[in-house]
């Protein structure tokens, strides 16, 4: 349960206010953003929900299910910006054919995103408390958000697609970022989360490289305990045309404990948020401590270094 979950240090812990819309700085690149991530290992198919808003109340969103389930070609649709109420917040969220329903509490949500050709619906019930990265000792960077949070939960509901029912009872995640976002201040980027199939082990991490310096942010909570990450090794197998095929993750957190984690990834979709970066998202299944599971990698890269990949190597 939630409540019994406890914390390696109390200043990990985060106001529920944050739960909701924020103010953000009149200043470029303000935003917000909340995504959702359901993965089937089981069943082929990965989905992610993806919602922003920014500084002048223009928000949009963007729905993609994909993977061997659902075919060679992805479900995807994404809502441009548009003008919201300045007084819709995330009790309340809508538009067009999606809606979200969180409690404000960080311990629930609902969603609802249809299509002429599928359908996607579940509640979220978090299985640990978030985790702020602003809670480390060197903050969170201001060219990332202000804040931002991770939190894994239960995912119950049902996709429909082409009129064929999948019902899932299962594991995912999501966070939630409010401030400025620079995606060009990145040069890469590793940032997984995962679950085992008991809900007793949750993960995510961040390694990114900024300015030729990696950094480090993330958590693991197990055996009751959520704690920050103090150190990662991790090593990730691509194709030639850098998708991910295999990771290994040896992770050390602050209440001395070691984890591993291995994945073979089974799904792939490129998200492009801006043309500064890309981001491919990758679905696995995976084992933490030699528990099942599910996962997922998605790997940042600026688009010419992709190009440059599948034109001159592979290296």
């Amino acid at each position: 349960m939630y409540q019994d979950i406890k914390l390696a240090r109390p200043d990990l812990a985060i106001d529920p206010v944050h739960d909701n819309r924020h103010k953000l700085p009149d200043v470029e690149f303000a935003r917000e953003s909340i995504p959702y991530i359901v993965t089937l290992p089981e069943e082929g198919i990965k989905a992610f929900i993806y919602t922003w808003v920014n500084k002048d109340s223009e928000a949009g969103a963007a729905l993609a299910i994909f993977g061997p389930g659902v075919g060679d070609e992805p479900i995807q649709q994404r809502l441009a910006d548009r003008k919201v109420p300045e007084d819709m917040d995330f009790s309340n969220w809508q538009i067009d054919n999606f809606s979200m329903r969180q409690d404000l509490k960080f311990q629930h949500a609902d969603l609802r995103w249809e299509t002429d050709t599928a359908l996607l619906e579940f509640s979220f019930d978090a299985i640990h408390p978030p985790y702020a990265y602003g809670a480390h000792k060197d903050g969170c960077p201001q060219y990332v958000a202000t804040n931002r949070i991770e939190q894994s939960g239960r995912v119950k509901g049902r996709f429909v697609i082409d009129g064929r029912e999948i019902p899932f009872d299962s594991h995912g995640h999501r966070d939630h970022s409010w401030g400025v976002r620079k995606w060009g201040a990145f040069q890469y980027y590793n940032w997984f989360q995962g679950q085992s199939s008991d809900g007793k082990i949750a993960i995510n991490y961040w390694k990114y490289l900024v300015a030729g310096r990696e950094n480090l942010r993330g958590y693991v909570c197990k055996d009751g305990l959520l704690a920050e990450i103090t150190k990662l090794d991790t090593d990730v197998t691509f194709t030639d045309d850098l998708l991910q095929e295999k990771l290994v993750s040896i992770i050390q957190d602050e209440a001395g404990r070691e984890t591993v984690v291995n994945a073979n990834f089974f799904a792939h979709y490129n998200l492009v948020p801006s043309d500064e970066l890309h981001l491919m998202e990758g679905g696995a299944s995976a084992t933490f401590d030699g528990k099942p599971g599910r996962g997922q990698l998605e790997v940042g890269w600026p688009p010419e270094y992709v190009d440059f990949v599948k034109k001159q190597g592979p290296f």
